[in-house]
């Protein structure tokens, strides 16, 4: 249920990202707070929702109230996903069970439900199908928690992308939140159109860094994923290796986790981080006018960029425009309010 309107809490910015929490800063005038302040701002008991056009934006679960002889009480937040790292899963066994029934199953199991009760999370799927079957075991003994399960599940070559959004509901007013989980999150442009919306400069964008890399943990062409050691046997994918006839062997080495047991999951996540790694990295950066940027975008959807069209950045005298994979977004208040998309999956292609 709604419990009251804070319109002069000052939150200066939020931030989601794809199958992450992220934290937030409020601080809550006391002279203009209503009567019943304290129960709408008592840690792990309230969310306060961001609203815009009446509708929710952002959403973030009280985390920490700071209470002290002054007249404001500065509040800390942190977005719902960050509950998920407060319930831990116990024994589970699936066997060739699509993943995003997976994901639905352990949420609705591990979040939703609980022996003091839980979160009320709508799942909903953004992708036809169940996903990619796959196998997976849980143990209790293993201390693991909801959100380190679904953040092995989401790194796995093709496994499931997730966040958590806010829908209004009337009869009784509320509003609650729903986990959307599918193959993808967000949308790509049918082939051979554009994106739906492309960021400017000039025009809506203030600022822009792009840097290119080939260091360590940036760029790599073969790759190798590995589990614990059992004695002196250490469980590891084959090196999965990418043509590339222009750099000599550059080779990654990391643990996903320290519980998988199984090879071909090994091999999923050596896939998914070769992907990432083979063209090195070539990381987009760009903040724009909130009231002038482009809209009818979300978390998840390819967004384009056009740079330097009339020579006006140095670096890029020719122009650089491309696109992006937008996996989260900031939006900061007061001054003049920006949005600065997440980009990642970046394809350049120079003017």
């Amino acid at each position: 249920m709604i419990l009251a309107d804070l319109p002069d809490l000052d939150v200066r910015s939020v931030k989601t990202t794809l199958g992450r929490y992220e934290s937030a800063q409020g601080v809550l005038p006391l002279p203009t707070a209503p009567e019943n302040w304290q129960r709408a701002t008592l840690e792990g008991a309230s969310n306060l929702i961001l609203l815009e056009d009446d509708a929710p934006y952002w959403g973030g679960m009280v985390t920490e109230p700071t209470l002290s002889e002054g007249d404001t009480v500065p509040l800390n937040l942190a977005t719902l996903e960050a509950y998920f790292d407060k319930r831990y899963v116990g024994h589970e066994l699936f066997a060739q069970v699509g993943q995003n029934v997976i994901v639905k199953t352990l949420v609705e199991k591990y979040a939703v439900a609980g022996p003091l009760g839980g979160v009320p999370f709508r799942v909903q799927f953004t992708t036809p199908g169940n996903g990619k079957l796959r196998d997976l075991e849980c143990k209790d003994a293993s201390d693991k928690t909801l959100y380190s399960i679904l953040t092995d599940l989401m790194g796995l070559d093709g496994g499931p992308e997730w966040t958590v959004g806010w829908e209004r509901q009337h009869n009784p007013e509320r509003i609650t939140p729903v986990l959307f989980v599918g193959d993808r999150i967000g949308v790509a442009p049918p082939q051979g159109l554009g994106p739906a919306a492309t960021f400017e400069m000039p025009g809506c964008v203030s600022s822009f860094v792009m840097v290119r890399s080939f260091a360590n943990g940036r760029g790599a062409n073969s790759v190798v994923a590995t589990s614990t050691a059992s004695g002196d046997v250490r469980l590891q994918s084959p090196a999965q290796l990418a043509a590339d006839p222009i750099r000599p062997t550059f080779e990654h080495r990391w643990t996903p986790s320290t519980s998988i047991k199984i090879v071909d999951t090994l091999i999923d996540h050596a896939l998914a981080a070769l992907r990432i790694l083979e063209k090195g990295s070539s990381a987009v950066a760009l903040s724009a006018d909130a009231g002038t940027a482009p809209t009818g975008w979300g978390i998840g959807d390819d967004l384009g960029f056009v740079i330097g069209v009339s020579g006006v950045v140095p670096a890029v005298p020719g122009g650089v425009s491309g696109t992006a994979r937008c996996i989260g977004w900031e939006r900061t208040f007061g001054g003049t309010p920006t949005i600065t998309p997440t980009l990642f999956e970046t394809t350049i292609a120079s003017l």
